[in-house]
């Protein structure tokens, strides 16, 4: 102890020495404990209220200078000087900082409950601190101290459960694998179809999102009966029928997309269908218009877009927003002839030029000669001479003219597809729509080499020009010109920004209409998109799409709550019939019965009968391209079930084998795990358990198949008499097992003799077994330990319990006698075969026969 601690009130009382000693060690051993600023703990903060109801209880004990050593002592832990304490106090009491309105016992009990919550608080924060240091160290441990070959431990692992995934062999019952017999093997593409994308979609995550989600599985389901059944139907008019007619600008895209996507199913020609689709939505938009105007006459054509171009052109104090219109009787007779041509009406815009023959100015005189051949062409083509002509008009009058009317220059151009370096006039365009036909209207489909260089426009061209501009110039309009320029692959690329489900559904539109380039091997190809474009694959310099992916992806969020549903969506990625997408769509559903495990919905189940009831995926063989019920069960079942095989899913395969109707697969994976339990559980513990079941345990599950196998003669032909004789021998032994566990000792020897695997006669019996050991089954041989051990354990305790019986008779004495015989054989067969048992198994029979 240093100076500065004063023991002289310790030693006033001579008689209290040795108790003020103690004490005093005690505080000093105490405070060593408290923890300090430098401890791993860190320091324990006083409250003013605790530091109050600590002084308070001091005082109480009536002893000032000795009471307050010992504080002094208690405080020295954390730092904090006792003077300054009573300072402190002093202050506060002054400013009134302490509650003195509250009663003492009111206050003294809440600082209690809340040092209480404190002390739990810190002993359980200091607790957690040391298991995460401790399991860091033990991390840093095995990472600098372990160098394993995880793959080789792995295998070496699933070898000692019986998983010999290397080791298999053939189907032919002499030569089999006890876990993993030898199977075809299937879809080795190294990637899950299901899990290989990213996605936020939760189907259930509202009302609204799953109601959306419900609508499309029932069209779905609906599409694939049609399908199924021969029968026609119209996709696109369903599904427009799910988006419904909300006012929301992107479902108005998606809507608008079905729209132009129901057009392309009778037509394959994009530009004549983008063509046909952009004058179709005008002309509504002009009728629509001409209802809320009644004021233009009879409703003909000529008078509803006559209403259209007062409504559009004129300004509110009814003045032509453009000053160099060619006006003919109120009418500006270029733009009327403009959006009838705008509005596909070629005749009645050929109509107002006849009927205004006579104002069109000189230079004019030709034009309607061109548009008469324009109209009555059959591709709305001129005649090379009269294109010739036009296009001279056109760059010596017509283009140079300052003050002509815009109009009459946007029909030229288009007629004669003049001037292709300016595609746009934009006091024409007044909208996107307007912008898109002027440039569908300029394409030349069947461009030649021929033809100069300013006459060629081609889709492609116009495809690049749509995705140099991206959607930034067009946001709400985009996903439509990507579906009407072709470029279907972006379009669900983009359609992916606007929702997910309907992206996904965009997409089983686009393939059913042969639209949609789609690829499966995204490895070989480069990706040139990020997030939820990741399905969009360059290949080859051109744009695919890994449908099967997408769909795949999509069932993420339901596939375990709607496996049904799930079943019907991946049956699409063989949608277009070719061979990969068909091997794609085998797989997919392979994978979802993997991962679901819901055997009976998709697969069907085996009845008591030994009948199997069809599941989902097989009602639907003709959409999965498969011929008949066999072939399903090749393809799908029993390649499922060699893949669970493969993972050491061996409840999982025992089941698909039973679908895929593999009895004899079935029966050598019973007696693997037979064997595996036999061998490997202590002969002191029971086989089967009052928690068991024909599922679960392999006996109870071997007793349930044979007993199906044996009454349907059908399906006993396809199993291996060697396979039935060897499950049936190993539930004997398993009934021996269970009599031996219930020490009837003589029963359970009977029970093993009737086995006819041990020597029970006499020493050539013995050297015969022995010799024929390396024949058996390696199934059988794993269990020869045991039976041994439980062979002359039954004979000790019989021979122990004849001789403490105390009559003598021949008969006990022969009894005896015959029990040491088959002792002996035993001894013999075990000597000559000790080398192919564990060393612990021929020691423990030495044991027992010492005391037999």
């Amino acid at each position: 102890m240093t100076s500065a601690v004063d023991l002289s009130p310790l030693n006033a009382n001579k008689q209290s020495e040795g108790g003020s000693a103690r004490t005093l060690n005690e505080l000093i051993e105490t405070s060593k404990k408290i923890p300090t600023s430098s401890s791993e703990l860190g320091s324990i903060q006083l409250s003013v209220n605790e530091i109050r109801r600590r002084a308070h209880e001091l005082r109480k004990k009536n002893a000032v200078e000795h009471d307050r050593t010992k504080a002094h002592y208690l405080l020295a832990g954390s730092g904090l000087a006792f003077e300054d304490v009573d300072t402190s106090l002093k202050q506060l009491r002054s400013k009134q900082l302490i509650e003195q309105t509250v009663p003492n016992k009111q206050i003294e009990g809440e600082v209690d409950t809340y040092l209480q919550t404190k002390k739990d608080e810190n002993i359980l924060s200091s607790i957690e601190h040391l298991l995460s240091a401790a399991a860091k160290d033990f991390d840093s441990f095995v990472n600098q101290n372990l160098k394993l070959d995880w793959a080789q431990r792995k295998d070496e692992v699933r070898e000692s459960f019986g998983i010999l995934v290397q080791k298999k062999a053939k189907l032919d019952g002499t030569d089999v694998a006890p876990f993993n017999p030898k199977l075809p093997t299937w879809g080795n593409r190294g990637s899950s179809i299901l899990n290989s994308g990213a996605s936020s979609l939760n189907v259930n995550e509202n009302y609204m999102v799953r109601e959306k989600f419900e609508k499309y599985a029932k069209v779905i389901h609906r599409f694939n009966n049609a399908r199924q059944a021969g029968q026609l139907f119209t996709l696109s008019n369903e599904l427009i029928g799910v988006l419904g007619n909300s006012s929301d600008s992107k479902n108005r895209q998606l809507l608008e997309s079905w729209k132009i996507l129901n057009e392309l199913k009778d037509s394959k020609d994009i530009v004549a269908t983008a063509k046909a689709y952009l004058q179709n939505q005008f002309f509504d938009y002009v009728n629509l218009l001409y209802q809320k105007n009644l004021n233009e006459g009879l409703p003909t054509n000529i008078n509803k877009i006559k209403s259209f171009i007062q409504c559009k052109l004129k300004n509110a104090n009814s003045t032509w927003k453009l000053t160099n219109l060619t006006v003919v009787n109120g009418v500006p007779i270029w733009a009327l002839i403009f959006y009838l041509l705008r509005a596909g009406l070629l005749h009645e815009a050929l109509e107002v030029a006849v009927t205004n023959k006579a104002s069109f100015k000189k230079v004019e005189q030709s034009f309607l000669t061109y548009l008469k051949a324009y109209v009555s062409s059959s591709d709305n083509r001129l005649p090379v001479e009269f294109s010739a002509r036009l296009h001279t008009e056109y760059t010596q009058h017509i283009k140079s003219s300052l003050d002509g009317d815009p109009y009459r220059l946007a029909v030229y151009k288009i007629i004669g597809r003049c001037d292709l370096t300016r595609k746009n006039i934009p006091a024409v365009t007044l909208s996107i729509e307007d912008w898109l036909w002027m440039h569908f209207m300029l394409i030349k489909k069947d461009e030649s080499d021929d033809d100069p260089v300013y006459e060629r426009y081609s889709l492609e061209d116009f495809q690049n020009i749509i995705v140099s501009y991206g959607p930034a110039t067009s946001a709400n309009h985009y996903l439509q010109i990507l579906i009407m320029s072709g470029l279907y692959e972006l379009a669900v690329q983009y359609a992916y920004t606007i929702s997910e489900i309907d992206a996904v559904h965009l997409a089983i539109g686009l393939v059913h209409g042969n639209l949609l380039s789609i690829t499966s091997s995204p490895q070989s190809g480069q990706s040139n998109s990020e997030g939820t474009g990741e399905f969009l694959v360059i290949r080859e310099g051109k744009r695919t799409i890994d449908f099967a992916r997408i769909l795949g992806n999509y069932t993420k969020s339901f596939r375990y709550s709607d496996p049904r549903i799930a079943a019907e969506y991946l049956i699409l990625i063989a949608l277009n019939g070719s061979q990969e997408q068909v091997e794609l769509c085998h797989e997919a559903l392979r994978e979802l019965i993997l991962e679901t495990k819901e055997f009976t919905i998709l697969l069907g189940k085996i009845n008591r009968d030994g009948t199997r009831i069809p599941g989902v995926i097989e009602e639907r063989l003709p959409l999965m391209h498969l011929k008949n019920e066999k072939d399903f069960l090749h393809k799908i079942t029993e390649n499922a079930a060699s893949r669970a095989d493969e993972e050491g899913r061996i409840h999982d395969s025992l089941l698909l084998y039973q679908l895929s109707e593999e009895y004899n697969i079935v029966i050598t994976i019973v007696n693997g795990m037979l064997s595996e339990l036999l061998s490997n559980t202590d002969l002191d513990q029971p086989l089967v358990t009052l928690d068991d079941n024909n599922e679960t345990n392999p006996i109870l599950m071997a007793k349930k198949l044979v007993s199906i196998y044996v009454e349907n003669l059908e399906i006993s032909q396809k199993v291996h008499t060697k396979n039935k004789e060897t499950c049936i021998l190993f539930l004997k032994l398993a009934d021996a097992r269970k009599t031996y566990h219930a020490r009837q000792w003589q029963n359970a020897l009977a029970q093993i003799e009737e086995l006819d695997i041990l020597p029970f006669s006499d020493e050539i019996s013995a050297r015969k077994k022995a010799q024929e050991f390396t024949t058996l089954d390696d199934q059988l041989i794993r269990n020869i330990p045991n039976l041994l051990i439980m062979t002359m354990s039954c004979i000790s305790h019989l021979i122990n319990d004849l001789n403490k019986s105390d009559y003598k008779s021949v008969a006990k004495t022969q009894q005896i006698n015959a029990l040491k015989s088959v002792s002996k054989n035993c001894m013999i067969y075990a000597g000559m075969i000790q080398y192919k048992m564990p060393r612990e198994t021929y020691s423990t029979l030495i044991r027992l026969d010492v005391g037999v």
